[in-house]
């Protein structure tokens, strides 16, 4: 017991010597200072004083001086920080509500930053602002491009997965190219893109056409291997074209499709007389037709010419105009023949013989139908002459006389007046697709 009782009988004694023996706690002298100046004096102060002089911070503050604010809870220390407590305010280059994102590199459009104003390019993408999209492995450097990642476009006049075949000029048909944006035309083609084939060899340029090289189709109107060969009139029986839709009759027959046999001439051997050439036309222009030999005329040439004559004379004229009615006798040698269809106006001519009330007239009218013949029998037109002795016909009747002779003679001498040239061949035409032919 008196061991114990020792024991603790020391350690009272240690417990009460010890403190003063140790030296007393160090205080700053500001910490003194702060405490011994009024709070009131100090309004931006962050702390109090307790009872025994210590100082202590206000919520949200810390530091020696309490002037160091607590900022807001997970605020990055080191690129965040705070002018009062529980904010969190970022560096330059950083953002976010506790500060822990940075800012990349303005004008990063692919990338990402682990600090700020950094632009790490993702996956697929390069350049300083990852705007370059990585291509195709095997694109061609030069020919390709890419807009994203992988793929692989040509640039123009360039082909192919890999941009490495040449590309033929917009609209080639039927060509191919050896370098960009030409067109060569394949065999049996021709024309810029090579749109045009080429036809057979002698198939008619303006009558035949293809759709195919080597081919040859024709027109409208023609055929044959080379449409060479014109269609006729349809329903043409004997007859040929020299182009589409005519009908041009073989010798010995005619009609509007070469189908009545010209035998009219044949069946009836003494229609033209008087040594007249017979000749057959078709139905519709009147059977036939007569080529009359010199003087002779009329559809069957069954007319002669009869040449005018006067009386000789036998005194000196005097000179009279007077004209008379015509009468009804006439002296048949005065009459005189003429074709009216070449006459195309009427001569008068006058003239008087000795002798009282001596007169001869001579008048020639135009007719109206295209085949008769006049003399002075039978029409209005006479020559009147003194039954008594005849006196010599005046110079200016004389030589109406025979201009008009001249030119009757001439006109009466075409063996083909032109009411009566035969008709031998008759063309019939209908217009073709391709041409101005009036049908």
């Amino acid at each position: 017991m008196r061991s114990a009782e020792r024991v603790w009988l020391l350690l009272a004694m240690v417990a009460v010597l010890l403190p003063e023996a140790l030296p007393a706690k160090y205080v700053p002298k500001w910490k003194k200072q702060a405490c011994e100046i009024p709070a009131r004096q100090h309004p931006g102060s962050h702390y109090t004083c307790d009872d025994n002089g210590d100082v202590k911070c206000l919520p949200g503050w810390t530091g020696d001086l309490c002037d160091v604010p607590v900022c807001r809870r997970g605020c990055d220390p080191l690129q965040g920080y705070c002018k009062r407590p529980g904010e969190c305010r970022c560096k330059l280059g950083f953002y976010g509500d506790l500060c822990n994102k940075c800012i990349a590199l303005p004008g990063c459009q692919h990338g990402y930053c682990n600090n700020s104003f950094e632009c790490n390019c993702e996956e697929g993408w390069d350049g300083l602002f990852c705007s370059e999209p990585i291509c195709r492995s095997d694109c061609h450097q030069t020919r390709g491009y890419c807009e994203s990642p992988g793929e692989c476009r040509c640039r123009l006049g360039w082909a192919g997965e890999t941009c490495r075949e040449c590309q033929v000029l917009p609209g080639c048909q039927h060509g191919y190219c050896t370098k960009p944006l030409e067109c060569r035309c394949k065999e049996g083609w021709t024309g810029i893109l090579c749109q045009t084939a080429i036809c057979a060899e002698n198939c008619h340029k303006e009558r035949g056409y293809c759709r195919r090289p080597g081919e040859c189709r024709c027109k409208v109107g023609w055929w044959g291997t080379n449409c060479e060969k014109c269609y006729p009139y349809p329903g043409c029986v004997h007859g040929s074209c020299a182009r589409p839709w005519e009908c041009n009759c073989e010798p010995g027959w005619g009609g509007m499709l070469c189908d009545q046999e010209l035998m009219y001439c044949v069946n009836n051997p003494d229609t033209c007389q008087n040594g007249g050439t017979c000749v057959s036309v078709a139905e519709e222009d009147g059977h036939y037709l007569c080529e009359c030999p010199p003087g002779f005329l009329g559809k069957n040439c069954e007319t002669a010419k009869i040449n005018s004559t006067t009386p000789s004379p036998s005194k000196a004229p005097t000179t009279s105009t007077t004209p008379t009615p015509p009468t009804s006798a006439a002296p048949a040698s005065t009459s005189a023949t003429f074709d009216r269809q070449n006459l195309s106006s009427t001569a008068s001519s006058t003239a008087s013989t000795p002798g009282p009330g001596s007169t001869a007239n001579l008048t020639t009218t135009e007719a109206s139908t295209s085949d008769s013949v006049i003399t002075s029998q039978n029409t209005s037109s006479t020559t009147t002459a003194p039954t008594t002795t005849p006196g010599p016909l005046p110079t200016t009747l004389r030589g109406s006389l025979l201009k008009v002779k001249r030119v009757s003679s001439t006109k009466l001498r075409s063996p083909h007046p032109v009411h009566q040239r035969p008709l031998l061949h008759h063309h019939h035409h209908l217009p073709l697709d391709h041409s101005n032919e009036a049908f």
